[in-house]
């Protein structure tokens, strides 16, 4: 992870060298796809698309979960709202995860350990550990056993993309009553149709890319 920290953050000086005060680029996408303050709060957008549109808001900061209190890093954010914000946002939140990187491998404890899945791919399929009834053991994936109490939880972090949401109904059953996933980008998808209102086709290209979504997400 060391070595992958000092190979990546000289390319992202790269790709910034190389595209964000190019000209063609800045003139393509500068002042198109324009998302206000109020108008990303009132959609519900999360992530890059909310921070690029002045709000300040990262949910690891907000619920202060896991352990990203103890390291030292800086919610990015950006006012004008269009897609170069939000190009700008990405880019410097791409330095900011090899910044927390960085404090996380010093707070990694020592010892052994052991990656029996990469074991298993360098030995090819002849290998024991293929055959082994202990790597079979444990890679096997085991059915739920306990009951999920009654009543409704919901869970939800900061990803790339803005908040990832896990909602969940319990019904004293080993099944949820009811089960959602809600995708960040799925959301951030619903204010397209209203910000290419006065764009030429063009520009749709470059606004879609600007939310940056996944077909597995959002093509229900």
């Amino acid at each position: 992870m060391r070595r992958f920290c000092d190979y990546f953050l000289p390319k992202v000086d790269e790709y910034e060298k190389l595209i964000t005060n190019n000209p063609i680029f800045r003139r393509r996408i500068e002042g198109i796809g324009t998302i206000g303050r109020e108008e990303a709060i009132n959609w519900g957008l999360s992530g890059p698309m909310l921070r690029a549109s002045g709000v300040k808001w990262d949910l690891r900061k907000v619920d202060h979960y896991e352990c990203y209190d103890d390291f030292d890093w800086d919610v990015h954010w950006e006012t004008a709202g269009d897609c170069f914000a939000r190009y700008v946002v990405r880019i410097r939140e791409m330095r900011e995860s090899v910044k927390i990187l960085r404090q996380a491998l010093k707070g990694l404890p020592g010892g052994a350990y052991e990656n029996l899945e990469a074991k298993r791919i360098a030995e090819g399929p002849k290998s024991e550990w293929a055959k082994s009834s202990d790597y079979q053991f444990i890679s096997k994936k085991i059915a739920p056993t306990f009951k999920i109490p009654k009543g409704e939880h919901y869970v939800r972090i900061e990803s790339g993309k803005g908040e990832l949401g896990i909602y969940i109904i319990g019904d004293d059953n080993v099944f949820p009553w009811r089960f959602k996933i809600r995708a960040a980008d799925f959301n951030n998808l619903q204010i397209l149709p209203h910000i290419l209102k006065g764009m030429k086709v063009a520009d749709l290209v470059a606004i879609l890319g600007s939310i940056d979504i996944i077909m597995g997400s959002v093509d229900r």
